[in-house]
């Protein structure tokens, strides 16, 4: 009875997360054509890369108070990008694709993390990968990170 208690309660819980971030490649088995053997231009210049894949879904309160995302990625060559991207819809699926055609640089994403924040300035959510860490600078070092 006691289990069935502590379930019931843990099902009736609030739930907290909104936001769900998922890290997925790109290369010539992600276009269709290749499954299905038909036509395709793209597959003599297959796109490589990955993509970051948001899914979030917020309640009407919190989505009236203007969301913005700010998304941090972390490539493999130590550079890294920083995207803002408002948050126009309650509940949707966002694609951010970073490629990785050269073989000069390794742009592959190393770590990231997606901040939602409110028009006042408050951070509402935060999902980070398991590698996350802020990135420490020496002696001023600003160069490592570039914001579009």
């Amino acid at each position: 009875l006691a289990i069935k208690g502590l379930f019931l309660l843990f099902l009736s819980g609030c739930y907290k997360n909104h936001l769900y971030v998922q890290q997925e490649w790109v290369d010539a088995h992600f276009l269709a054509s290749c499954h299905v053997g038909s036509p395709d231009p793209r597959s003599s210049n297959p796109p490589e890369g990955q993509r970051l894949l948001l899914s979030w879904k917020f309640p009407s309160d919190l989505f009236e108070e203007k969301l913005t995302f700010l998304i941090t990625v972390r490539f493999w060559d130590n550079s890294q990008e920083i995207l803002l991207k408002p948050v126009e819809q309650r509940g949707v699926t966002a694609a951010f694709y970073f490629p990785n055609k050269g073989h000069e640089i390794d742009r592959r994403i190393l770590t990231y993390k997606v901040e939602v924040w409110n028009e006042r300035g408050d951070l509402v959510e935060e999902w980070k990968h398991h590698f996350w860490r802020e990135l420490i600078e020496l002696h001023g070092d600003s160069q490592r990170g570039s914001a579009p």
